[in-house]
């Protein structure tokens, strides 16, 4: 026997024994097929611009959909029909963007690579041609400038600059359907071999209809602007793919704007005079730590998104602070979450309705997109996160094969939560959680009381479990500037390990202060805590240590 139900605006909250279960607005019935987002020959006044630092590159749409049947004719020259998988990394240019939509063009499915990491020694190879080479792809999509990667025998290599060179004339897109399986973007693959997660054409399509929906976009006053890696679920689909679909401008700019110079984002968002962007959490936190020129306009901003990693209340005020002088309203501030397998958006917080700050100082990441279904346990204490939407995936692709999943089940996102007042929040990954005295502690916990208490001097950090002892192991990557020496490390490490066992109460061993550049990150900069626990267990950060406190 359940208890009542009760709704709000497009949401219905249901209560069981056992779960909560939150319910989005319905599923769109009537959105553009995958067929007509790529195809935007019609659409007038509309553009997209490509940045990296001081140069700009402008199309608008109709040029866009012009280039791409070009693109789509040489990829059908070279063999690519219907049905084949063609592998590629993404970046943030044109000539990434016309690989995407001219394999879609032609019936392809598009594989979506993380780029080959710096002193890779194989790695790459090792982890994803196992995977390619099941799917059957013999297509790879290859950018020299990008770096060097290696065909896998058998694998034809196909030039992103040849793909995308300007030709005379024009060119009709081939009528031919996205395949069922449209897109496959990968998980990490730090801890175990990756595993390539299908997405439908149908589910890709409906699911950048639910965002524009949710977000409430507006093709006549909405303007993009996002750095996020177009390799990521967050940029590929959130903010390229769904502007593209909601004929929305946008532009696309390099990542390594951001990298270089934190500013340059709020910067790019004023002269571009954007409206909605996104980025994780940590982006926010050193957007709000750099000086801005009085002069910049943020007054047209009406949504920053804030997802891919756990929303921190400081890290908002903190930014608030930096962008409110400028004209960013509070309100505009956005927490969602969302993970690859449902394709990417699952929660969201409404728009112009301002950050939700709940229990324990948890930050609200909204309510169900639409078609979006959570199930959470009954009560304040976190459990297991689940969901189910029209927009999941359809299965795995592994070195073995594909494994697919049951269309309508409930899928067990990993991620530990709670519902309250209809509203989802997310704790962390449940593999890094421990309990201590009756109360779950996880990862986030940590490295949030951390990024409060140390600020500036801490650039980035990741808590551990550490092996069987029952407790947190940390690196915390120091600001050189403030923290110069082994014995302010020591300090600092001693601040550290004062405030967490204070705050959540249990205490580190050992705190580990590394240098900048020592935690590994994914391909969309979070940190990658499984590899760093290798990393300690393994001796390999000895010589990137500053102190180590046990």
């Amino acid at each position: 026997m359940g208890r009542p139900s009760r709704s709000g605006p497009g949401l219905t909250v249901t209560g069981e024994l056992s779960h909560t279960i939150l319910t989005g607005p319905p599923a769109p019935e009537r959105f553009l097929a995958l067929e007509e987002i790529i195809r935007p020959f019609a659409v007038a006044g509309r553009t997209i611009a490509f940045r990296d630092g001081a140069s700009r590159l402008e199309l608008s749409y109709a040029e866009l959909a012009g280039r791409t049947a070009h693109a789509a004719a040489r990829l059908r020259r070279a063999g690519v029909g219907p049905g084949e998988p063609v592998a590629m990394t993404l970046t943030n240019d044109l000539g990434s963007v016309l690989a995407l939509l001219a394999t879609w063009a032609c019936g392809g499915t598009v594989v979506s690579l993380p780029p080959v990491p710096p002193k890779d020694n194989g790695w790459h190879t090792r982890q994803f041609d196992p995977v390619l080479a099941a799917m059957g792809c013999t297509f790879r999509v290859s950018d020299p400038a990008a770096g060097p990667e290696t065909a896998a025998p058998g694998q034809r290599t196909l030039q992103k600059q040849e793909l995308a060179a300007p030709a005379a004339g024009r060119a009709g897109l081939p009528d031919l359907s996205v395949p069922d399986t449209a897109l496959v973007q990968f998980t990490s693959g730090s801890v175990s071999a990756p595993k390539g997660i299908a997405i439908g054409s149908r589910a890709l399509a409906g699911h950048c209809a639910a965002v524009t929906a949710a977000l409430d976009c507006d093709s006549e006053v909405d303007k993009s602007v996002s750095w996020l890696p177009l390799y990521h679920d967050m940029g590929l689909v959130v903010m390229f793919l769904s502007s593209l679909a909601a004929r929305v401008d946008q532009v696309v700019a390099s990542p390594y704007g951001f990298a270089l110079n934190p500013g340059s984002w709020l910067t790019m968002l004023a002269t571009e005079r954007a409206t909605a962007t996104a980025a994780p959490n940590f982006a926010f936190r050193l957007a709000a730590t750099v000086p801005y020129r009085d002069e910049l306009d943020l007054s047209r901003l009406r949504l920053l998104l804030n997802g891919g990693e756990r929303v921190v209340w400081q890290t908002l005020l903190d930014f608030q602070a930096a962008a409110g002088p400028l004209g960013g309203a509070w309100e505009a501030l956005s927490p969602c979450y969302g993970l690859a397998e449902g394709t990417v958006g699952v929660t969201v917080t409404p728009p112009g309705r301002a950050p939700q700050r709940g229990p324990d100082g948890h930050v609200s990441v909204g309510t169900p997109l639409p078609g979006v279904q959570l199930r959470v346990p009954a009560g304040s204490r976190p459990g297991p996160v689940e969901m189910r939407s029209p927009w999941c995936l359809s299965g795995y692709y592994t070195a073995q094969g594909f494994e697919p999943v049951t269309a309508g089940a409930w899928f067990d996102t990993a991620d530990g939560g709670f519902a309250q007042d209809g509203e989802l929040y997310v704790l962390g990954r449940r593999n890094e959680v421990l309990s201590s005295a009756g109360h779950n502690i996880f990862a986030e916990d940590v490295e949030t009381v951390i990024h409060e208490t140390c600020g500036e001097s801490v650039r980035a950090c990741a808590a551990f479990r550490q092996g069987d002892t029952g407790r947190f192991a940390v690196m915390a990557e120091v600001n050189p500037r403030l923290v110069r020496g082994p014995d302010a490390a020591v300090e600092l490490a001693r601040l550290i390990q004062a405030a967490v066992s204070e705050t959540v109460g249990t205490r580190l061993s050992p705190v580990l202060v590394t240098r900048l550049g020592s935690i590994p990150r994914t391909s969309s900069g979070k940190v990658q805590r499984a590899k760093c626990r290798s990393l300690f267990e393994g001796g390999q950060i000895s010589r990137r240590l500053i102190a180590e406190l046990a």
